[in-house]
């Protein structure tokens, strides 16, 4: 999940330079901003940005993500290339902080556990707190349309794909992309329960270390495989460095088998099917969520009245569909394919679901949201 944050820091860094088949805009921003805190049914409030396109004032869909890694601050002075297709569908873009994160109130436990027989205001989790967001961003919103899509990468791929659990009713298309489904099984933090160490101490502290930022563990060793190797035993990173102050890390140690706790996190196996259209998208080369994507795909299948589940699958890396070209792996060339771009002209933007009502085109996938919204 990790990497997704740096991809999106990249994607925002080349907003500025001149990118082939992106028609530049005008100097100066191309969204108005608006910061806003949305209560929750529990009481707290999230921190969430709405990014209108500016020239763009009709009623425009919503498309929402749902992040642990901050929201912009300021709009991009041009049009970033894993924005190309969005834009020129036309959305009114919402990014916001998971409870917890930033400005978010709340305490964020870095947790897909999601309890729906618990009726209760004060069960929050992130399914109902999307659920809470899309309804007061429908009521809210100025010049919406009453629509909304919901869709990410890695952590914020899970934000999306949790909100299958309970949809709100306007929620018409979800594309959740290298989500999360098992972080025992073969997500993120193990392989099959063996414990990627590296992987799961360093991410913990990035999203539990500090509240208001990603903190990157501060190595006193420039090489860190040499560190890991003179740590000793795994406790040793609760008594020398952590001292129990990350409960995320704190979890994953004190529960080594595939116990009650795992499974809890293990949210997929609560997905009945899909009656909102849903992408789900993997790369052949994602070393963080190779499972996820699969589960979510086969779980929401099991009840697809619309035949609206649909896989993509491609040779990337963990998220690297929404970098520019993504023509190589490494050093290995992808036969002269630009496979990032071909995938979001060709295959996000044209793919369209039909439903069975005499073969009438429901809409595109994504963004199936486009006509949908």
């Amino acid at each position: 999940m990790r990497i997704f944050s740096s991809l999106l820091t990249t994607a925002f860094a080349i907003a500025s330079a001149a990118v082939p088949g992106v028609a530049q805009q005008a100097a100066g921003p191309i969204f108005t901003l608006e910061e806003v805190m949305i209560p929750m049914r529990d009481g707290a409030h999230l921190q969430t940005v709405i990014e209108r396109p500016v020239g763009q004032n009709g009623p425009l869909p919503i498309l929402l993500r749902r992040t642990p890694y901050g929201v912009p601050s300021t709009s991009p002075t041009s049009v970033p290339p894993a924005l190309k297709e969005l834009m020129a569908d036309g959305y009114i873009f919402v990014v916001q902080n998971l409870r917890g994160r930033f400005k978010s109130e709340g305490t964020f436990l870095l947790s897909s556990a999601v309890d729906l027989t618990n009726k209760s205001p004060k069960n929050v989790n992130e399914t109902t707190d999307a659920y809470d967001t899309i309804d007061w961003l429908v009521k809210h919103v100025a010049n919406n349309t009453g629509k909304v899509g919901i869709y990410g990468v890695s952590y914020d791929g899970l934000t999306a794909g949790l909100t299958l659990l309970m949809p709100h009713p306007a929620l018409k298309a979800v594309s959740e992309q290298a989500s999360p489904a098992d972080q025992w099984m073969n997500d993120d933090n193990h392989r099959f329960g063996a414990l990627r160490e590296s992987y799961a101490f360093e991410y913990s502290v990035y999203e539990q270390a500090d509240k208001f930022k990603n903190t990157h563990f501060d190595f006193d060793t420039y090489d860190a495989y040499e560190w890991y190797l003179k740590l000793g035993p795994l406790s040793n990173i609760n008594t020398k460095y952590l001292h129990n102050s990350i409960p995320a890390w704190n979890a994953i140690v004190s529960h080594p088998n595939y116990d009650a706790l795992n499974k809890r996190e293990a949210w997929y196996t609560q997905i009945k099917g899909t009656t909102v259209p849903l992408l789900n998208v993997a790369g052949f080369w994602d070393q963080e969520d190779p499972w996820g994507p699969w589960q979510i795909f086969r779980q929401a299948g099991k009840n697809d009245p619309d035949h609206a589940n649909l896989m993509v699958a491609g040779p990337w890396f963990h998220g690297s569909w929404h970098t520019p070209l993504n023509d190589s792996i490494g050093l290995i060339p992808l036969g002269g394919h630009a496979t990032a771009r071909e995938f979001r002209e060709n295959v996000q933007l044209k793919l369209r679901i039909v439903s069975d009502d005499g073969g009438t085109t429901l809409e595109k996938a994504m963004p199936f949201l486009g006509p949908i919204l």
